[in-house]
């Protein structure tokens, strides 16, 4: 039976998504879980728990584990922040930034595996397409 609503392709690429990053990143004791949380300080250099929280919509008890996990496994680091000592900074340990690059390539690369089937002119079309239903969608959500 042949999927033929939206929902359901992108459901069907989000699962193959999900194994690829789980299968290529596990090679480094990376979780899929920790991906986001790994990109999401990657691109600010430091941030506090409460802003990966919010910017990622997750829970603060499952963020705080979360980070813990990835403390120990030499991902981030933790410290009390200059400005608060009540708060915590977080940010990436060398370790953890060779981990934040590959992430980016290993999206890249299954951007690239995906997207082959198309011309350049499709792919920035299906691009525009997507950018436009992901902005409509947050609007909607604001």
């Amino acid at each position: 039976m042949e999927m033929t609503s939206f929902a359901a392709q992108v459901s069907a690429l989000r699962r193959q998504f999900v194994g690829y990053c789980t299968q290529r990143l596990s090679q480094v004791g990376v979780t899929y879980g920790q991906v986001y949380i790994l990109i999401c300080i990657g691109k600010r250099g430091t941030c506090s728990p409460k802003e990966i929280g919010q910017v990622l919509g997750l829970d603060a008890g499952h963020l705080n584990r979360t980070l813990s996990k990835m403390a120990e496994g030499g991902l981030v680091e933790q410290e009390p922040d200059p400005k608060d000592r009540r708060a915590r900074v977080v940010r990436l340990t060398p370790r953890g930034e060779e981990i934040f690059t590959l992430c980016h390539e290993v999206f890249h690369q299954w951007d690239e595996e995906v997207l082959a089937p198309l011309s350049a002119q499709e792919r920035e079309q299906f691009m525009s397409y997507m950018k436009k239903l992901n902005r409509e969608r947050m609007n909607r959500n604001e």
